[in-house]
């Protein structure tokens, strides 16, 4: 048994991801011999094809235990995981396998899942630290109610409700007010998503800067904008003065997991979170092979 930096390595995947079964147990196992103790989330300890080598935690506990994270499945789980990771204050590397039909952030393939775990367990490996947005909305009692986001903080109106309206000030300076439907505020991870089919730009993830788009804005001149990572971005709603005009119609969703209602008088504060994914990278794979492999980008 050789000496490792990681001694408690946490293992979660995609639910419903039947085929990972006996892959569950057998990474258990193989960690287990290296002398690193797995950590299982309740969801897929009930997916492994026979009991699990390791402790069994919620998926919420799961953090605050281990010092390694394996992610089975695609691009959502991984965004589930870095918001749990974020919420419970631990910054620990994350080694995303893909299981998805994009895995645009998991990169890590099947075949590459133990030599890239071998180099994990022992501290080693390539690590990217992405930016993760911290968002706050502000109802009109004062209440406060915070949310993370590693891709985006999407606003959107409601599946019946007209154009909206929105007011956006970055560092109390007034920006903007975007008709439109919608508007996003994108982590450079986040870039490619979303915000890449509404119009905006790609940002490499060493850039240290967050992207507002509108989404089919009705002016064609509001344009996307990368504005600074540091900044504070306060949004509100309004119409034509009355700042109730759109109550239930506005909705804000966080990396596209969790969404909540807007209503009038309320409003919504993003700043850079405190936290950072730390992702680790598949030896030998560029950002740009991964944007022309996964997006076709500058292809002819």
């Amino acid at each position: 048994m050789t000496d490792v930096a990681v001694r408690h390595a946490g293992i979660v995947a995609k639910p419903e991801l039947h085929e990972a079964g006996l892959l569950l147990v057998q990474l258990g196992e193989w960690l287990a011999a290296r002398g690193v103790t797995p950590h299982y989330s309740d969801a897929a300890a009930k997916l492994a094809a026979s009991p699990v080598p390791g402790p069994v935690h919620t998926a919420d506990d799961l953090p605050h235990h281990i010092d390694l994270l394996v992610v089975l499945g695609g691009d959502g789980t991984l965004l589930g995981a870095a918001g749990r990771l974020a919420r419970a204050g631990r910054s620990v590397p994350v080694l995303a396998v893909n299981f998805g039909s994009l895995g645009f952030l998991t990169e890590v393939t099947l075949p590459e899942l133990y030599d890239a775990l071998a180099l994990a367990v022992e501290g080693g490996g390539a690590e990217e630290a992405r930016l993760m947005l911290s968002a706050v909305i502000v109802r009109t009692d004062g209440r406060e109610e915070p949310y993370l986001a590693l891709n985006d903080v999407v606003i959107t109106k409601g599946p019946l409700s007209r154009m909206i309206d929105l007011a956006v000030s970055v560092d109390e300076h007034f920006v903007a007010r975007f008709k439109a439907d919608g508007l996003i505020l994108a982590t450079p991870t986040g870039s490619t998503a979303y915000n890449l089919s509404a119009g905006g730009p790609i940002v490499h993830p060493a850039v240290d800067a967050v992207v507002l788009t509108p989404i089919a804005p009705h002016t064609l001149t509001n344009r996307p904008i990368v504005l600074p990572a540091s900044i504070t971005a306060d949004i509100t709603s309004s119409h034509d003065g009355e700042p109730d005009a759109h109550d239930g119609e506005i909705f804000v969703t966080f990396d596209g997991q969790t969404g909540v209602a807007m209503e009038g008088g309320d409003h919504l504060r993003v700043t850079r979170a405190p936290h950072v994914l730390r992702l680790l990278k598949p030896a030998g794979r560029s950002y740009f092979s991964v944007l022309r492999q996964k997006l076709r980008w500058a292809e002819r």
